[in-house]
């Protein structure tokens, strides 16, 4: 994922440069293609950049409007880049290069806050409006990417790091011990809270207007729980299913690399493995290559699931990496929650570093 940060003083001073670039700097994992800033006055941007799809590879950030009335700063992609240009362009809007953020830009200029009703995906992003002096602030449906921000006297900052905003001096360090005793007892109550205090997330689906006289977040999308059914029968609705989620895995799987998916050999993992294999065999795989990665754990525990993932790369014809399972010490646990103030994450989550970085390494 890249990163956003950014400042905005709505009391008219202007915002010192080197602000969001200590805020940049306390993420700058999320930038390896990259970290730049933008200061007009009163706001300051910052986006650490991560190339991951074609379209990224002209991305430059943060992103103005023709006129400079409109500043940009997006974390994600969208999913429907090819409706979402064919419908601005039929509305007569010029599109100068081919990346999702100049998409995203141009339909919030068109649209206003409804743009988010205009695409699907997987994002985080803050859109600045000079004219009327606020700001759009959103987060995707599911949540995938991260959204914090702070108030003070004034003074609105946002970033996808907590450890980020922890950079400004003055974001008071102060524990959340209501919100600490929920992770503690893993009884997730509330959706806004973070492990600090006066520091908040905005929730999956929703976005909030900026502007001196505050904010008030709204969710812009929900399911529809009365959606009727596409078939009646068991075989239709299967078929239905099968268009549904192929349609998702192209997708999400759009990319300037070689896309490496963990098979577990479990339902989930082995069809989304399955689907991808069939759209690479048809030439409809959106990305250069594809492959298949598991866990090698052979003791017969409960958790060797190995026997069911090579029967899967075996049913699909891909080869499938098999990478030991990562175990780290308690101290590695301990030095990431200092280093990014959030939970650690659960033992077994740590499992997967090295699989991780083994296909990182391979360029995937």
């Amino acid at each position: 994922m890249s990163g956003i940060a950014g400042i905005v003083r709505f009391d008219g001073g202007p915002t010192e440069p080197a602000l969001v670039e200590r805020m940049t700097a306390a993420m700058s994992f999320r930038g390896p293609d990259g970290i730049r800033h933008r200061v007009e006055g009163a706001v300051a941007l910052g986006h650490c950049l991560l190339r991951t799809t074609p379209e990224s590879l002209d991305e430059a950030q943060p992103l103005a409007s023709d006129d400079g009335r409109v500043l940009l700063v997006l974390d994600g992609r969208v999913a429907d880049p090819v409706e979402l240009r064919r419908e601005l362009e039929g509305r007569g809007v010029r599109l100068r290069d081919r990346s999702d953020a100049e998409l995203v830009l141009r339909a919030y200029e068109l649209w206003g806050p409804d743009c988010l009703r205009r695409f699907d995906g997987d994002f985080a992003f803050f859109a600045w409006d000079a004219r009327s002096r606020t700001a759009l602030c959103a987060r995707d449906r599911m949540g995938n990417r991260p959204f914090h921000y702070h108030w003070r006297d004034g003074v609105f900052a946002f970033a996808s790091d907590l450890r980020a905003l922890h950079a400004l001096p003055w974001v008071k360090r102060e524990l959340n011990e209501g919100f600490l005793a929920e992770a503690l007892a893993d009884e997730w109550l509330s959706r806004e809270e973070t492990f600090w205090t006066g520091i908040v997330r905005l929730v999956a689906a929703h976005r909030m207007v900026v502007g001196a006289n505050g904010s008030t977040p709204e969710r812009y999308w929900s399911p529809d729980l009365e959606a009727p059914l596409p078939a009646r029968k068991e075989s239709d609705l299967a078929e239905a299913y099968l268009v549904i989620l192929t349609e998702e895995v192209r997708r999400a799987s759009r990319s300037h690399a070689p896309v490496a998916i963990e098979v577990s050999g479990g339902l989930d993992s082995s069809a989304l493995f399955s689907l991808a294999a069939r759209l690479e065999a048809k030439g409809s795989f959106p990305a250069p290559g594809l492959e298949g990665t598991t866990l090698l754990i052979d003791d017969g525990s409960t958790a060797d699931e190995l026997d069911y993932a090579r029967a899967v790369a075996r049913f699909v014809g891909q080869p499938l990496r098999e990478v030991p399972p990562t175990r780290m010490p308690q101290e590695w646990y301990r030095e990431r929650a200092e280093a990014f103030l959030d939970f650690p994450g659960y033992r077994n989550g740590a499992m997967f570093v090295d699989l991780r970085r083994e296909a990182r390494s391979r360029g995937c």
